[in-house]
């Protein structure tokens, strides 16, 4: 969990400041440790790349609607800032570990994500990585509900392909 809290402080304070080089190596070092053969479960990668999908989708989504402005997103566009896709795969790589506690509670995982989601956005938005342009009620619900939904699907996923996995070797 050291991992992640330090890349989300780093993604968002280095937004604010146009710097997301500290972001970058916090994150491919992330990657490097919980690839290591001592600590990689079957699935990480393919959650990573699931969860970078669904905040592509709902980040870009917040943009669109005109919800939410990024600070340092990419030039010229109405996506998802490449920060917080990095926060997206930090989340994906953290689902088999720190929070593989969650993977069989799943009610538990849509209330601690409906409640803790919109407040990491409420800080990253007083840290001025991002700007609530809307009327921040209507966000909220839908931050809420969008990871109610997000991290307990995630979480159901990495049990899922760990149980693949197995099925896989019991077959051999």
């Amino acid at each position: 969990m050291l991992w992640m809290q330090t890349l989300w402080f780093s993604a968002v304070i280095g937004a604010a400041r146009g710097q997301l080089w500290l972001a970058s190596i916090l994150l491919i070092g992330f990657v490097f440790w919980e690839f290591r053969p001592t600590r990689r479960v079957y699935g990480d990668f393919q959650l990573m790349l699931v969860a970078v999908l669904f905040g592509l989708i709902l980040d870009t989504t917040w943009v669109r609607l005109g919800w939410l402005e990024y600070t340092g997103a990419w030039a010229l566009s109405e996506h998802a800032p490449l920060w917080i896709l990095f926060l997206w795969a930090g989340l994906a790589l953290t689902i088999n570990h720190s929070l593989a506690w969650l993977q069989s509670r799943f009610m538990l995982a849509a209330l601690l994500g409906a409640v803790f989601s919109p407040l990491s956005y409420l800080a990253a938005a007083r840290l001025g990585a991002v700007t609530i342009v809307s009327e921040p009620k209507g966000l909220f619900i839908a931050l809420s509900l969008s990871w109610a939904i997000s991290l307990p699907l995630l979480l159901w996923l990495a049990k899922y392909l760990k149980h693949l996995k197995k099925e896989k070797i019991s077959h051999v």
